[in-house]
Order: C-alpha cells, then sequence, then structure tokens
C-alpha cells in the first residue's frame, strides 16, 4: 500500500481521469434529470477514455 498526502491530486491518477469524465459530459451538453440518464452519460463517457490516456495519467503522477 502506498499511502498518499492528505491532498495532492498530482499524484492520484483518478484525479485526471475525472477532469477528463467531466470535460467530455461538458462538452456534449449532457441534460441529467433521472438516475438512469446519469449512468448512461457516464457509461459513454468512459468509452471516451483509452489505455494510452490511462497510462499518461500513471507517467505523470510518477507510477510508471
Amino acid at each position: 500500500i502506498l499511502y498518499l498526502p492528505a491532498y495532492s491530486p498530482d499524484l492520484n491518477p483518478i484525479e485526471e481521469s475525472f477532469s477528463t469524465l467531466k470535460a467530455y459530459l461538458r462538452r456534449h451538453g449532457f441534460v441529467i434529470r433521472q438516475e438512469q440518464d446519469a449512468i448512461n452519460a457516464l457509461l459513454e463517457a468512459c468509452g471516451c477514455i483509452t489505455p494510452q490516456m490511462a497510462e499518461g495519467w500513471f507517467r505523470h503522477a510518477g507510477y510508471i
């Protein structure tokens, strides 16, 4: 287990993925009215994440 400092988004690759997901949702103008809308929007947004992007986030955080 690798413990991170209390607030260190630069060391946490998930923060960059959240940023990418939020940008995708904003760019495509999703309107969330029901729980299922949110699920569908997030599933579509997750589809935009490539293995290369994930590798880059881990590299940026210093894990690779």
